[in-house]
């Protein structure tokens, strides 16, 4: 018996509680990480992830967990953006791109979960 196995089996709740607890904790490290690392760095995992989501778009078959997780994800990642274009440069910039950063980059990664489940 498989560790898969025993996740399939669990209720829909659980499941989903799981999945949103691993991604509130990824998006909390991904952003302090954020405040650590260089621009640069930040600039090439963050195109990474970009072209992972701009590839998928329109492209998923099912709409598993992660699939709507993921479109939450990226609304709320695209509200993040349109308020940091519409109140131009004040001190919470800063936060923003990070915020964008740690969005695109959990868009990913529900992405790549969801893909290798249909896998």
């Amino acid at each position: 018996m498989s560790f898969e196995n025993d996740i399939e089996r669990q209720p829909l709740y659980v499941r989903l509680a799981l999945l949103i607890v691993g991604w509130a904790t990824a998006g909390v490290l991904l952003y302090l990480l954020s405040t650590f690392l260089p621009a640069a760095v930040l600039a090439t995992i963050g195109v990474a992830a970009w072209v992972v989501v701009k590839l998928d778009r329109g492209s998923r078959s099912n709409e598993s967990l992660a699939s709507v997780l993921c479109t939450t994800t990226c609304f709320l990642t695209c509200v993040c953006a349109v308020a940091l274009r519409v109140t131009g440069y004040h001190w919470h910039n800063d936060v923003l791109v990070r915020l964008i950063f740690v969005g695109v980059c959990l868009g990913a990664g529900l992405i790549l979960l969801d893909r290798r489940a249909d896998a």
